[in-house]
């Protein structure tokens, strides 16, 4: 006789290792649980065939274990009506079983298939040792929103078993053959990211004292003396309020009076209005100033890239999910293929808000438009409502996942050290997926109102005032799908003349500044 040894892997069928002198043979098992699995089908199928229908199982198992083709009593012809059965065979008793009932508690993935479709489908429990079959209808055994949420059946074993008198009852059942089939396939678990970045590091201080001004630009003109980077503060209700101490110049010059130290953590989950919107100005103002690449619009309520100093497209955001996109470039006229129209910048608009005891930095992101990679365009309205017209899903997502990268990326040696910092992209493991070709923009009255018109009529003005101003609508599809091409450098055998696909290729009129 040979030795034996059984080896079991989490998640594989078991197997048996034979060892015959030097003979090593490996073979698969077969578990009581399969048995008694296909014995609960073959009862199933030896039950329809003595009520005269025909069952059918399945070779993969999603939720549904086959279907019975129902049969005429009389003629014996075939109905094209159609149950859809689901196995539960048991070799031990159920739950609180007796001789009158039992109990079952459903999975809840398998309940939202059953009960999803137009299709009739039955639960057929078993103990196929001694013969013993049941059924139940689903949806009439979860009628409401209370049955559904307790997810349990309970069954009578006099009145449901199955056997030849269920051969009625089942008929009646059946899906008219008029009405079509229908049940919507397994839900499939999808992963959403969102725009929300939480925040992992924040200073554990916060200072806070009289201010010895009286407004923003008194500030401004008391630290105009001061050379070099000033930490960032704010000034409300009488407070000069900064993550950085404020008992060192510069912003010691706005301070009058004693320095108050407050705890990070207390301020971050005060449940007081008025402290939550002091941090909440604090992180954006501190995260505004974290970066020296982005430029504050007040006027439009967001930041956006600076332009570069030649004035040629840059990139940035490159990392997960993001091949990096083109945040500054130039775009040129319809007419003039060698006239810079404007120049375009990647926006950010951001706002701070507390989710189950994180913060989080919620990501909107915007477009600027400029003549000069400073002064807004004149017609910076119409493009900014032709670009929203065309925005969708891919291009909002392209570009959060580039400010994310760009405002979570690690200092490193030749970075400011930033007083707050960002992880990843909160994500959402979701039940059911959603095919992204869905996607498209909000119904209008959705929108917030100060969003854009979205109408036929505001399309067509946009249009119009985007053709006055000599610029190629066309064009602004770049800032969406980032086609652009890196630019080359200018020889003298190039054609003064380039094909308008090529225009981030032309070189950016010098400027003696930054453009900031």
């Amino acid at each position: 006789m040979g030795a034996r040894s059984v080896s079991v892997t989490p998640g594989s069928e078991p197997e048996v290792v034979l060892v015959e002198g030097d003979r090593v043979a490996v073979r698969k098992t077969v578990t009581p649980q399969t048995i008694i699995g296909e014995q609960g089908i073959n009862l199933i199928g030896r039950r329809c065939l003595e009520m005269g229908y025909l069952f059918h199982p399945r070779r993969v198992d999603h939720g549904i274990d086959g279907h019975i083709d129902l049969v005429d009593p009389g003629s014996g012809t075939l109905l094209n009506q159609t149950l859809l059965v689901q196995s539960k065979a048991s070799d031990r008793p159920f739950s609180v079983e007796t001789d009158q009932s039992f109990r079952y508690v459903c999975d809840d993935r398998d309940l939202d298939l059953w009960l999803s479709g137009n299709a009739p489908v039955i639960l057929v429990f078993s103990h196929p040792k001694q013969e013993e079959a049941w059924w139940v209808e689903v949806k009439a055994a979860f009628p409401d929103a209370a049955s559904r949420a307790s997810r349990t059946v309970v069954v009578g074993k006099q009145a449901q078993r199955l056997d030849v008198g269920a051969a009625a009852a089942l008929l009646r059942l059946a899906v008219p053959k008029r009405s079509g089939l229908y049940l919507r396939p397994p839900p499939i678990a999808e992963v959403l990211t969102t725009n929300l970045l939480p925040v992992m590091e924040m200073p554990p201080l916060i200072y806070a004292a009289t201010s010895a001004v009286g407004d923003y630009r008194a500030a401004g003109e008391v630290l105009s003396c001061h050379d070099g980077r000033r930490p960032e503060w704010i000034l409300r209700d009488g407070l000069v309020m900064s993550f950085a101490s404020l008992r060192e110049p510069p912003l010691s010059a706005l301070c009058d009076g004693d320095i108050e130290e407050h705890d990070t953590s207390d301020w971050a989950g005060s449940e007081d209005t008025e402290v939550r919107y002091r941090f909440m100005d604090l992180l954006s103002r501190t995260v505004q100033g974290s970066y020296p690449d982005l430029r504050w619009h007040k006027a439009r309520r967001h930041v956006h890239f600076r332009a570069s100093t030649d004035l040629m497209p840059r990139k940035a955001g490159k990392g997960h999910g993001s091949r990096g996109r083109t945040v500054f470039g130039p775009h040129y006229a319809k007419s003039e293929p060698e006239r810079v129209s404007f120049y375009h910048h990647a926006a950010l608009r951001t706002r701070f808000r507390p989710i189950g005891g994180t913060w989080y930095c919620q990501l909107e992101p915007d477009y600027c438009f400029t003549t000069d990679g400073h002064s807004e365009a004149r017609f910076a309205d119409s493009l900014l409502a032709g670009i929203k017209r065309l925005d969708r899903h891919p291009a909002v997502m392209g570009w959060t996942r580039m400010w994310a990268n760009h405002l979570g990326r690690q200092p490193d040696l030749f970075s400011l050290d930033r007083p707050v910092l960002f992880g990843a992209l909160e994500t959402v493991t979701v039940a059911r997926g959603i095919d992204d070709r869905w996607w498209g923009p909000a119904p209008a009255d959705a929108l917030p109102h100060e969003d854009h018109d979205h109408s036929p009529a505001a399309g067509a003005l946009t249009a119009a005032a985007l053709a006055a101003a000599d610029i190629d609508t066309d064009d602004l599809l770049s800032l969406l799908t980032d086609a652009g091409t890196e630019p080359e450098p200018v020889t003298d055998s190039q054609p003064s003349k380039r094909p308008r696909r090529a225009r981030g290729q032309r070189d950016g009129r010098k400027k003696n500044d930054d453009a900031s």
